[in-house]
């Protein structure tokens, strides 16, 4: 046994006396190593890497001072008037506070409606608040559209038969449209604060240290400001669609959409170069017409009232449109690691003894063995 543990023997080494397979181990070693070095620079195996990021997103809408100028754009929505203003921007910004996203209401349909008795739906009466349009002829028979009074609601609760006839919403004419062709000139200023904990790195994409405060005063998003973070409506609908002819019915039927923030950083730079790189998606359907679903974005809301001097309910149902814009964020950062960095190696130096290996089983099936000599 104590030979066994303080003895040590050395293999007996096997000399092919071969050119091609001196060759052949030759190009198959180099061929390898420069693999694995051209796999770890290209892959940048010798970093760690964050894939984690905390983010936060915060989005301001305002108007812009000037115009939109990009004819592509404004070739399709002919009813677009600049110096029109009827509104201030944040009417349309319903509603008004989400998470990390913004909706741009483009077109609002307003319908107004009397809560009335179904006894009399055959009857078309005069619409006291529009003279010229009378009261549609509602249809009590479709029960989705009926309701019960709220004085025998709790009756109808305990299943108690109830002999009281039901509540219709009538409608009233006419139909109020507002559009909003306004919003191609409103401006997105979306600010992202970006955490990687795990390499303890905290950035934003205002980028004092790079472009400075007065840059982001004047600056706007375009093909040779990709580092602004403001965003103009028309310049987004420039770049997420092409054909022209999906812009007016985007305004009209609304649109979803994705601006996408990716971070890709190496810290072995300059910490300024870890910048934002912005890219946009248009989320529904195109075109619409082969939309077999609900068209666009948009949602239903509505508001009761009572007249003064007037005992019936009255309901404005409104259906907002919207450019309803999604901000998403992504990152990854690198970093040089010694521990990464003996992983790495150690795994490429056993992919070159691998090949090592081929090239003895190849010598060992197809040399001749007059050629092997063995060396002690």
């Amino acid at each position: 046994m104590f030979i066994v543990l303080f003895s040590f023997t050395a293999p007996k080494v096997v000399r092919f006396e071969s050119k091609w397979i001196a060759s052949l181990s030759l190009f198959v070693k180099l061929s390898l190593a420069i693999s694995c070095v051209y796999l770890m620079c290209q892959r940048t195996s010798y970093q760690i890497f964050d894939r984690s990021p905390i983010s936060a997103v915060t989005i301001k809408v305002k108007p812009s001072p000037y115009c939109s100028s990009n004819p592509k754009v404004m070739s399709a929505f002919p009813n677009y008037n600049c110096t029109q203003s009827s509104y201030d921007v944040n009417d349309f910004i319903l509603p008004a506070t989400e998470n990390s996203a913004v909706s741009i209401t483009t077109r609002i349909t307003e319908v107004g409606h009397i809560l009335r008795s179904c006894d009399n739906t055959d009857i078309t009466e005069q619409n006291e608040y529009s003279p010229s349009y009378p009261i549609a002829i509602h249809n009590c028979h479709n029960k989705s559209s009926c309701i019960l009074p709220p004085s025998y609601r709790d009756v109808s609760e305990n299943k108690t038969n109830i002999s009281k006839p039901q509540l219709c919403w009538f409608k009233l004419r006419p139909v109020h449209v507002k559009r909003n062709y306004q919003a191609l000139d409103y401006i997105l200023f979306i600010k992202n604060w970006i955490e990687f904990p795990q390499l303890h790195l905290i950035r934003d994409n205002l980028l004092k240290d790079v472009v400075g405060e007065d840059y982001m005063k004047t600056c706007e998003y375009d093909s040779n400001n990709k580092l602004c973070p403001k965003f103009r409506i028309s310049t987004i609908l420039k770049l997420i669609e092409n054909n022209t002819d999906e812009y007016e019915p985007m305004f009209y039927n609304g649109s979803l959409m994705e601006i996408k923030i990716s971070w890709q950083c190496n810290l072995d730079d300059d910490k300024k170069n870890c910048q934002p790189h912005y890219a946009f998606e248009r989320l529904d359907y195109k075109p619409y017409k082969d939309n077999p679903y609900e068209l666009g974005s948009s949602f239903l809301t509505s508001r009761h009232f009572f007249r003064p001097d007037d005992e019936k309910l009255h309901r404005i149902h409104t259906h907002v449109y919207n450019l309803h814009i999604v901000v998403s964020v992504t990152g990854e950062v690198g970093k040089h690691d010694l521990f990464q960095i003996t992983t790495s190696i150690g795994s490429f130096l056993g992919i070159i003894l691998a090949g090592t290996i081929t090239c003895d089983f190849i010598a060992a099936f197809f040399t001749n063995l007059k050629s092997v000599k063995y060396d002690s």
